[in-house]
């Protein structure tokens, strides 16, 4: 979990608001009317200062004194909650390396940073062949190539033949990773948080079969907004 304080840039005078992330369901109406008494949280800008982040998550407080958009915000929260240990590495590491500060990147980031490979602990090179070679594998490999592999040679290779980037979450090599851009700052990517969530995809009729402009209504959230579906409280969104 994440808390998250936020105000109005503008009006510093109204106070702050305290918001825990990812919003548990039954909380996300009342986290919604503190920011509403601040003049802020409308569902589709970046109107909220965040003025501090407490979070296991040291890379995020880049975003500190930045303007952020809570659906964004809590989107970013809920795909982080999810992350693995090496996750948590490729994660931070990847985007230290990119240098990356906007919330659309960083929630990009969450979709492909499992292609980088992340060495925090030199001392055994087994494990770190092994991780790469399943980085490089799209995080699949049969028993049999696992057996087969040398872990300590595939992590020599690795630190021999490529240029690593050093920074506060290990060394990191990206392994030609392109940063994803399924969030297009609009549309937030369908993602099931939670396991009794039924989703449904909505697009313009002027939209080709397999546009990417869609908006996700999600069965049990409550609040209407514009094209922000990330699963953090809406329950009928209407598609431009």
């Amino acid at each position: 979990m994440m808390e998250a304080v936020l105000s109005n840039a503008d009006h510093p005078e109204y106070g702050v608001a305290t918001i825990p992330l990812p919003i548990p369901r039954n909380q996300y109406d009342h986290c919604v009317s503190l920011l509403e008494a601040l003049e802020i949280g409308d569902a589709s800008e970046a109107d909220c200062r965040l003025d501090s982040l407490d979070s296991a998550w040291p890379v995020l407080n880049r975003l500190v004194c930045t303007k952020v958009n809570l659906d964004e915000l809590d989107y970013l929260a809920k795909r982080l909650d999810s992350f693995t240990v090496g996750e948590f590495s490729q994660f931070q590491a990847m985007a230290e390396k990119l240098n990356l500060t906007s919330m659309k990147d960083l929630i990009n980031l969450t979709f492909c940073c499992q292609q980088a490979t992340v060495i925090t602990d030199f001392t055994n090179l087994k494990e770190v062949g092994r991780d790469h070679y399943m980085n490089i594998h799209g995080g699949c490999a049969s028993m049999e190539e696992l057996e087969q592999l040398d872990g300590v040679e595939t992590a020599v290779l690795l630190i021999e033949d490529n240029e690593g980037t050093i920074t506060r979450y290990g060394v990191v090599y990206d392994n030609g990773m392109q940063l994803s851009q399924l969030y297009d700052g609009k549309h937030l990517p369908c993602y099931h948080y939670e396991a009794d969530m039924t989703a449904v995809g909505i697009s313009s009729r002027q939209e080709p079969e397999n546009s990417k402009n869609v908006t996700w209504v999600y069965e049990y959230q409550k609040r209407c907004g514009k094209n922000k579906a990330g699963g953090s409280g809406l329950d009928t969104l209407a598609a431009d």
